[in-house]
């Protein structure tokens, strides 16, 4: 399967439209990544739930050894200077730089067990036409933020799941809102549990 993602080079708009920044498949930038997300963790509210969440996730999953004293910026540091052929930071739907073929989300792949710690981003889509540099900006932001939700996945060596992080938000009392529940036989709820502890994440550093 091939990348079904537009190449920065060829889009020579002085303006960008939303449907074609959202296909492109624009490069990381790791320094500001870090930097952003370092940011957001300077925040005091965002710096305690995420600490008290990565305290309270071990505790009740003791095998699933914490990495790095949950210093999630050490952890991020430590997925990037891993030695392999596949970069550290993909696209979803970058395909030719294995992103995963089934799942076109945000994901955490592999782990620090393995060797093999990756994190899947998805793309930006603005709200309206934007210059390069505008984009740019907006990808930064958007990369950030889903980089510290993933790195906080890769927090565990195996790596904590959205359910694990789910319930712990939901036993930490952090959510006004009930945790998501199936509402059909054997219903992938990876999303909606994602979805419940980033809502958390988010309020946190804004």
């Amino acid at each position: 399967m091939e990348s079904i993602l537009i190449d920065p080079d060829s889009v020579h708009d002085e303006f960008i439209d939303p449907d074609t920044a959202n296909k492109m498949n624009m490069p990381f930038d790791v320094p500001g990544i870090r930097a952003e997300m370092e940011r957001m963790l300077s925040i005091p509210k965002c710096r305690d739930f995420v600490k008290r969440l990565l305290a309270e996730v071990s505790k009740a999953a003791p095998v699933n050894k914490l990495v790095a004293g949950g210093d999630v910026l050490k952890v991020f540091d430590m997925i990037m200077a891993q030695e392999m052929e596949l970069p550290k930071l993909v696209r979803a739907c970058d395909f030719d730089n294995g992103a995963d073929k089934t799942l076109n989300l945000n994901l955490a792949i592999g782990s620090i067990a393995g060797k093999d710690a990756r994190i899947q981003v998805g793309s930006c889509r603005p709200g309206k036409s934007v210059t390069r540099e505008e984009l740019k900006a907006a990808y930064l932001k958007s990369d950030a933020r889903m980089c510290l939700h993933e790195t906080i996945h890769h927090c565990g060596e195996h790596v904590y799941t959205d359910e694990q992080l789910a319930r712990t938000v939901f036993l930490m009392n952090a959510s006004s809102d009930a945790l998501p529940v199936p509402t059909k036989p054997n219903q992938d709820m990876r999303t909606a549990y994602s979805q419940y502890w980033d809502a958390v994440l988010k309020k946190s550093y804004k």
